[in-house]
């Protein structure tokens, strides 16, 4: 098979280079090498975050069991071998790079696909690569369907050196419920291009109506047919299974990539002169510039972002990012304000970024797929081990096409490792190792499990051991949340992350007398900026004047509150009031969270 494919690629390039001039062959190799280039730039510079979220939507394994499981439904080769490159995704400049060579690929095979195609109608080959390519921005798009054409135009190209039309119509015919099982649907593109292609060289009209009908016979009857023998409805069967992650999704650009293939094939019929080049090139680099913003969602791109920087514990960065882009939603908040406890910042930098309420310290559970991951983390750092485990393993259950996470099993194994629950850990770690990217923590975990008394000695696992709950059992409720941090930090006052977020978590409330109650179990710490100011605020709520306000608070925070409180009496305006006080806590209280 391997000498197959690399005979066949040698074959492709040599008819490239002698179908055109050496002047030519250049230009059509400098803009191939320009798409692939900026194809792998784009997902590597501009958008690789949403290359480590496809990679940990997913949890490829190297088995028997689990190459059986993925191709015994119709697409499922196309389906198992995406997933093979999707676990190179693990290093985004990786992920990005396969990317690009999958564009490349479509095009090449396209281009090689025009029958006696000009040197002008040469961009005309990157139509159908450019819909998979805006396509691909959909963080929930399926490297399935790339696969899928690629293997589709391979067969094509492959075919078409079948000389004798009948024959060639015949093994066609006979290959398409082959392809149709082996990639799904999108491999309606074998008889629409050999029937193109067909047309193109003029061969014989009834044998080339007679093909075209009994293909589009078995288009319908090869769907029905996979409705009776597989548990998915007509719909998913004829739109494809494993192109996207939402299988109530119809992925249109899939399908306009698909038809931009014999369309691009007929209209390369009718550029037969170089000087046409320019409006071939015009049709490809419009719809590539022109709508890649449209298909590209970077408020997305920065919560992926969050969530990987959080994942791989760079807490600067999260901080640097924060200072850049204001984060405006409960996830991008929560990651700073981890990334701010983590740095031992909270207490005094807090309100240098924005807040919005209780919900961007600890969010609510949300039942989906993504948000519980970086909450769990959260919860995982602060020792409420059960909570980050519930909010793992519900985000894992989530995933909409069912496949398991690797990342997601591993924080499941650590979860389990520190409750001491071995037996389930070792299930996890068992599907771990069948891993390429995993195997090798999973083997050093899995001594863990085979010598309890060694657990101690790995510091993350020591550290979450000690402060968890132990004494104390309580069902998880938002609301009991002060409560909840409270018992983390009176079992170990060592756990100052616990206190952190506790006092925060008052002050975003605005729960003034909970915070002044909490404040007094601090025996460092208890001067920090933002509690300062909070004291301050506390005592001109509560008393009619500042004797008796504790010596902790500085005559600088004092003196900046007079000044707060005499501007605010003054009437000035809000925006003008943010640029002076915006970064203290007297700002959030009266102007925020309302």
């Amino acid at each position: 098979m391997q000498r197959y494919s690399f005979y066949l690629i040698t074959l492709l390039i040599i008819d490239l280079i002698f179908a055109m001039t050496r002047k030519q062959t250049i230009i059509c190799s400098v803009l191939s090498a320009t798409a692939v280039l900026a194809a792998f730039a784009f997902f590597n510079f501009i958008y690789p975050y949403h290359i480590h979220y496809q990679e940990q939507m997913q949890m490829f394994r190297f088995g028997g069991d689990y190459f059986r499981e993925s191709v015994a439904v119709p697409g499922g080769l196309g389906d198992w071998l995406g997933g093979f490159l999707v676990q190179f995704f693990y290093y985004a400049p990786l992920g990005a790079l396969i990317l690009a060579l999958l564009l490349g690929l479509i095009q090449m095979l396209t281009w090689k696909n025009m029958e006696e195609g000009s040197f002008a109608a040469y961009p005309l080959s990157f139509l159908p690569s450019v819909a998979m390519f805006l396509f691909l921005c959909d963080e929930n798009a399926l490297v399935t369907s790339p696969i899928a054409i690629i293997a589709s135009l391979t067969l094509t190209f492959a075919l078409m050196k079948v000389k004798r039309t009948g024959l060639r119509s015949i093994i066609t015919i006979f290959l398409m419920p082959v392809m149709f099982f082996l990639f799904g649907s999108v491999s309606i593109l074998v008889p629409a291009v050999v029937a193109v292609r067909s047309l193109l060289r003029k061969e014989d009209r009834k044998t080339l109506l007679a093909f075209a009908s009994a293909a589009s016979v078995m288009a319908v009857v090869i769907p029905l047919t996979a409705r009776e023998c597989s548990p998915y409805p007509l719909n998913r069967l004829a739109f494809g299974i494993h192109y996207h992650r939402y299988h109530n999704a119809i992925p249109l650009l899939v399908w306009i990539s698909v038809l931009l293939v014999p369309s691009a094939m007929l209209m390369a019929a009718a550029f037969r002169k170089d000087r046409m080049i320019f409006a071939s090139l015009a049709l490809f680099i419009i719809p590539a510039a022109g709508l890649a913003p449209i298909f590209t969602d970077m408020d997305k791109e920065r919560l992926f972002g969050y969530d990987f920087m959080t994942r791989m514990g760079q807490w600067n960065k999260i901080l640097s990012t924060s200072s850049r882009h204001t984060p405006d939603s409960p996830i991008a908040v929560e990651c700073t304000n981890l990334a701010l406890a983590k740095t031992e910042h909270l207490s005094s930098d807090m309100f240098t970024f924005f807040q919005n309420g209780p919900a961007g310290l600890l969010p609510e559970f949300t039942r989906d797929h993504f948000s519980p991951i970086p909450t769990g983390t959260v919860y995982y750092h602060l020792g409420m081990i059960n909570t980050a485990q519930t909010f793992f393993f519900e985000a894992q259950e989530g995933i909409p096409d069912f496949q398991k996470s690797a990342r997601l099993t591993q924080a499941l194994v650590k979860t389990n490792i520190i409750n001491g629950d071995y037996e389930v850990a070792r299930k996890y770690v068992r599907a771990l190792k069948q891993t390429l990217f995993y195997r090798k923590w999973a083997i050093e975990n899995e001594k863990l499990l085979d010598e309890p008394a060694l657990i101690n000695k790995v510091p993350e696992y020591a550290y979450l051991r000690s402060v968890r709950i132990k004494e104390h059992d309580f069902m998880f409720s938002q609301e009991e949340m002060d409560s909840m941090l409270g018992l983390l930090y009176v079992e170990n006052s060592s756990n100052t992350m616990a206190m952190d977020y506790l006092l925060a978590w008052c002050l975003l409330r605005k729960d003034l007398d909970r915070f002044f109650e909490c404040h007094k179990l601090l025996k460092e710490g208890y001067d920090a900026r933002h509690y300062q100011e909070a004291v301050v605020l506390y005592w001109a709520l509560t008393h009619d004047g500042p004797e008796g306000m504790p010596s902790f608070v500085t005559r600088n925070t004092a003196s900046s509150f007079a000044r707060f409180i005499s501007s605010v009496q003054s009437g000035r305006d809000e925006e003008s009031m943010m640029k002076e006080f915006g970064n203290t806590y007297w700002f959030y209280y009266y102007y925020r969270f309302k």
